[in-house]
């Protein structure tokens, strides 16, 4: 049997290439003949061509954002699932795959609707499907954000000064390295509602999506003073996509059709967007944006507060290691070093590394109680720990869930506490020791240290309930 198949997470680092490998893997054990193209960072690999999509006897879709090009598999067997159901248990998803996939509809390019759209054509507008939408808008921003946050944060560690006036940059090259910098940042506002809409109602409303999303963050178009930030481009995504949808739903004479997605949507989309945020909008959303900031300085700046922010937030980070809550919390981050508070993404980076860190060193360190896979890719883990990738630590969790999660999520939670305690800040939008290496941080030092106590609290309920729990059973 002939199995193809696409591979996509938010981030598009680690999840989408295991998963990738495991169905491989897994498919070549069970006889099959697989071919599984990966969609992530470094953009589409291994392609699947149409030799091997017109003999495919199925395809599976392992994705939690839209997927480019599902129209492809119109007319074919399509299993779509999350990815994290192929990391726990391939086998078990390949033999789903076979009794609940379902032929996909061929979509025809009279409907208006891109290839974003099909994927989401089983979800029948289940809650699930707007986390979807939403993390597809992340996982095309954040590259943004990263590339924006490194050039603000080297311009900074090179040639920052501060002053009465506050900190500047001391230099005519580092300051352009800087100004490209918050380039990239305003670029994050209008890609993240770009691609929210788009995994709704397809290409035609991305255009209007980014339009709108310009005009939310334009405080003086608006004339509230300061623009809606990414909470008000996650309106615009959302308002722009399904308004976008319902127009593909009318019924147009044929000769119109071909003028819709480049002249009546895009006008319609951007109309619509810029009066309801004029008129309506801009004011709410910009207070509700102003006040959960200045919620932010304040709990990040008491002390007493600081250190409960720093817990809720490491232990969002921890708890699902790039998962949706991980998500969020890294959001607020983001949002925050958007709007000059950096205190935020401190307890963030501090946080992001300490998964795939203990785990990795506990797999070194515990011995028999870890697997021979697991300690063999106990190297590994700690390097993906060092740059940041929290997703190193998902293989350990899904082997043993009621060990390790506890155990990072504690770890986590004390990484965040110490950064927020000690005022750790973070002008780049990532974790782990790289942040410090690179000179994003206010103390380097103190940073270091507080990755150190979360990987050692983590490191050390890990092995202690590993060894307790087997000295139990005998």
């Amino acid at each position: 049997m002939k199995i193809i198949g696409v591979t996509k997470c938010p981030t598009g680092i680690a999840h989408t290439y295991m998963a990738a490998e495991r169905l491989e893997i897994m498919g070549k054990k069970l006889g099959y003949e697989m071919h599984i193209e990966t969609q992530g960072s470094q953009g589409t690999e291994n392609e699947l061509t149409r030799k091997q999509i017109a003999e495919a006897d199925y395809v599976i879709i392992a994705a939690d954002v839209a997927i480019e090009g599902a129209e492809r598999f119109g007319g074919k067997k399509v299993y779509r699932t999350a990815i994290k159901p192929v990391l726990k248990d391939t086998r078990r998803v390949l033999q789903e795959m076979e009794t609940r996939a379902e032929v996909m509809e061929e979509q025809g390019d009279d409907s208006g609707e891109g290839e974003e759209t099909s994927f989401y054509a089983a979800s029948g507008g289940e809650p699930s499907a707007i986390l979807h939408q939403l993390m597809n808008g992340a996982s095309y921003m954040i590259p943004f954000v990263v590339v924006g946050g490194l050039f603000i944060s080297l311009s900074l560690a090179f040639a920052g000064e501060s002053s009465a006036s506050g900190l500047h940059i001391a230099s005519v090259f580092w300051n352009k390295v800087h100004e490209i910098g918050l380039l990239a940042f305003e670029l994050m506002y209008p890609i993240l509602a770009g691609f929210i809409a788009m995994s709704i109602a397809g290409r035609a409303a991305l255009a209007p999506a980014m339009i709108g999303a310009m005009i939310a963050t334009d405080g003086q178009l608006l004339g509230t003073g300061e623009g809606t930030g990414f909470l008000g481009c996650i309106v615009v995504g959302y308002l722009v996509g399904y308004l976008v949808k319902a127009i593909n739903r009318v019924k147009v004479p044929k000769a119109v059709r071909p003028i819709m997605p480049i002249f009546v949507i895009p006008l319609l989309g951007v109309t619509v967007s810029a009066v309801l945020f004029i008129c309506i909008l801009g004011g709410p959303i910009t207070f509700v944006m102003h006040s959960l900031n200045e919620l932010l300085v304040y709990l990040s700046e008491s002390p007493s507060t600081a250190i409960l922010l720093g817990i809720v937030l490491g232990a969002m980070i921890g708890a699902d290691m790039g998962g949706p809550i991980n998500k969020v919390a890294f959001f607020f981050g983001v949002a925050s070093i958007a709007e000059g508070n950096l205190r935020i993404m401190g307890i963030a980076s501090a946080a992001i590394g300490v998964a795939p860190l203990s785990m990795g060193l506990a797999a070194l360190l515990g011995g028999r109680t870890f697997s021979r896979e697991e300690r063999g890719a106990g190297i590994y883990t700690i390097f993906m720990g060092m740059i940041g990738i929290s997703e190193g630590a998902i293989p350990f969790a899904l082997s043993d869930p009621k060990h390790v999660i506890p155990a990072v999520v504690i770890g986590s939670a004390v990484s965040g506490a110490a950064a927020a305690l000690l005022g750790i800040t973070s002008a780049a939008p990532h974790g782990g020791p790289i942040v410090g290496f690179i000179g994003a941080t206010n103390h380097v030092v103190l940073y270091f240290l507080c990755i150190a106590l979360g990987v050692v609290v983590s490191t050390a309920v890990v092995l202690f309930t590993k060894k307790w729990t087997k000295s139990e059973k005998r």
